[in-house]
């Protein structure tokens, strides 16, 4: 899913990107591998925390910044972000409309978004999807992403080794 969000995401030397929704930082990390400079936010502090110990060179560096924050108040300005990304954290938002208005707000004009989650049908695959996990469908967050102010999302389907399919939906904010 990583893979496929990174190269839905097409990153270009420059460019600012933030990662909402961090958790583990594998993502973060096959981000810093472009020439880009990149902004963590995650609502764990002991996520946060961790990728402080993992990516300190990157910080030192002055290519990534990490924050503790909630996807429906993100604590960075407005525009400023060339693009966005989150991956496996749509389930934990309380109110994903005011998620995706954030990510209008903080990108660009024009700036790309790149939602990857899996399908209610990869969620149930998932044992642990018992303890709340909201599962959405594709034509659900296509909506949601066209009312938060984004173009109709391009979709690219595929299958986790373990968790069963996802999908990755793209959009640049209108």
């Amino acid at each position: 899913m990583n893979r496929v969000a990174l190269e839905r995401l097409d990153l270009k030397p420059g460019e600012r990107v933030v990662e909402v929704g961090f958790g583990g930082g594998d993502l973060l990390a096959s981000i810093l591998a472009a020439p880009v400079t990149a902004t963590g936010i995650d609502r764990s502090e002991a996520m946060v925390a961790r990728a402080r110990r993992r990516f300190r060179r990157e910080i030192a560096d002055g290519k990534l910044g990490l924050l503790a924050g909630s996807a429906e108040s993100l604590p960075v300005p407005s525009e400023s972000f060339d693009k966005a990304c989150s991956v496996n954290a749509l389930y934990f938002w309380p109110d994903p409309s005011a998620v995706l208005a954030e990510f209008a707000r903080v990108l660009l004009p024009h700036g790309c978004l790149v939602l990857a989650f899996q399908t209610p049908q990869g969620v149930r695959q998932w044992p642990g999807h018992v303890h709340g996990f909201h599962a959405y469908g594709v034509g659900e967050v296509s909506r949601l992403m066209e009312e938060a102010g984004f173009a109709r999302p391009a979709v690219a389907l595929g299958q986790t080794r373990n968790l069963g399919e996802f999908a990755c939906l793209t959009s640049r904010k209108t």
